[in-house]
């Protein structure tokens, strides 16, 4: 018996042993998947850092590049002797030039450059080129892209592709759309030729085109020229055919020279986007269209149009939220850090400033860096039974918390918050953007955990 009794106690600890040993496995594990899962965070943290100073890291390389390339030409002339040395030295002499910022010489040395080049290199003629599209010497560079022909050649046509894009970028600071949108419809052109494109420079260079394009047709407008803006506009509808911000430059411009052909542009508009439309122009365009029809004699279409305008003042005072309709107030923002972890705290009102009663409105505030959303947080701020009065009518204090992100004090200045409102979930309007509060970051503090 006592026998018995020895070999289940042996058994009892033989069983508690192995317990104790998967417990610390399962407790090993855990640490383990603990410490890979906070690695992998900083590890991620710390590559979004790397990018984003990668911009700020260039920038600083090319001052120092400039700083040294003025320091070694200070001692002496390099282009005294370029008549006399091969290609490589040419080239680098113009590098040297380019880099301090010196544009005549660089041009010197890369016209000694393009002497010594073996045929179906373009490099000395793209840095010649762009040196002299630098300077806004546009007719001198296109002769210098105009002086070799063979597009089978795969490097001219790189070349080509390239200094028409750097003549489309100079001429566009400079104000100059129109030959700035030709100058890139040129680099399309080359950039075509290649047997093997990229979707993202094809979509570069039309991103272009269509900005340089709109933005010709918005100078034309201001000096009274419509029909020549249209054309332009037309020309950008090409290239970005479901582009909003065009189509809806099109419906603002026809309203005056051709009111049906603006509502044809509006009506696709209002459907997708219905918040971003200026109702009253549209409104106008559909009166004019209900007008030019009685004096068609037909009626039945003029009747259509004032039809058509009732049914939108309908669709606008439920589901609509006009951007200037409404104010929004920050009352306070502050922010307290437990841990690893930043809470944030603000407190908001909205304010009616249109002419009419809102009895259903909704907010999202979406924390954002860059183009990632990190959180968002949703309310239901004005209801039938509580409703935000027109002319100056605000609404009951809006708290709304962040707290479920891991941040750091130096990211909170990087980070926004944008506002939504809507009465319909479909047409979401952009309110505002806000940046973090400086002072609010100066002055978050760590000795509480929670709110």
């Amino acid at each position: 018996m006592i026998k018995d009794f020895d070999k289940k106690n042996k058994q009892k600890q033989k069983k508690t042993l192995a317990e104790t040993i998967m417990e610390y496995a399962r407790t090993m594990l855990i640490s383990f998947l603990v410490a890979v899962v906070i690695t992998t965070c900083l590890t991620i943290q710390a590559r979004k850092s790397m990018i984003k100073n990668l911009y700020i890291k260039v920038e600083d390389n090319k001052k120092l590049d400039e700083q040294i390339a003025k320091h070694i030409i200070a001692q002496s002339d390099l282009t005294k002797n370029l008549a006399t040395q091969n290609y490589t030295v040419c080239m680098n002499v113009g590098n040297l030039y380019e880099a301090a910022k010196d544009y005549t010489n660089a041009q010197i040395a890369y016209q000694a450059a393009i002497l010594r080049a073996k045929r179906g290199v373009y490099t000395p003629y793209y840095k010649l080129s762009s040196i002299l599209i630098a300077q806004a010497k546009f007719d001198e560079a296109e002769s210098v892209i105009n002086s070799v022909t063979d597009l089978k050649n795969r490097g001219l046509i790189k070349f080509k592709t390239r200094a028409f894009i750097e003549a489309g970028d100079k001429y566009y600071s400079l104000g100059k759309f129109l030959k700035a949108a030709r100058s890139y419809e040129r680099a399309k052109y080359y950039y075509e030729r290649f047997s093997k494109r990229d979707k993202i420079i094809e979509e570069s260079i039309k991103k272009r085109i269509v900005n340089a394009y709109s933005e010709a047709a918005t100078v034309v407008v201001q000096q009274g020229y419509n029909s020549d803006a249209v054309s332009f506009l037309k020309k950008a509808e090409q290239y970005a055919p479901n582009d909003f911000h065009i189509k809806y430059k099109l419906a603002i411009i026809y309203s005056d020279l051709d009111p049906i052909k603006s509502i044809e542009y509006f009506d696709p508009l209002l459907k997708k986007m219905p918040q971003y439309i200026d109702y009253s122009t549209y409104n106008k365009a559909l009166l004019k269209a209900s007008n030019i029809s009685d004096l068609e004699g037909n009626p039945t279409k003029a009747k259509y149009y004032r039809y058509k305008s009732h049914s939108i003042d309908l669709l606008i005072q439920n589901k609509v939220v006009y951007k200037n309709d409404i104010d929004i107030i920050m009352e306070s923002f502050e922010i307290k850090k437990f841990l690893f972890r930043y809470h944030l705290k603000g407190k908001y009102k909205f304010k009616n400033t249109s002419h009419e009663d809102i009895f259903r409105l909704f907010a999202d505030f979406e924390l954002r860096e860059g183009d990632e959303i990190k959180e968002s947080y949703t309310v239901k701020c004005v209801t039938k039974d509580n409703p935000l009065f027109s002319n100056g009518g605000e609404t009951d204090s809006i708290t709304v918390n962040f707290g479920k992100k891991i941040f750091t004090k130096k990211e909170l200045s990087q980070y926004v918050i944008d506002v939504y409102l809507y009465k319909d979930e479909k047409f979401k309007t952009l309110i505002g953007t806000f940046a973090i509060p400086e002072k609010s970051i100066k002055n978050a503090k760590s000795d509480t955990p929670e709110f």
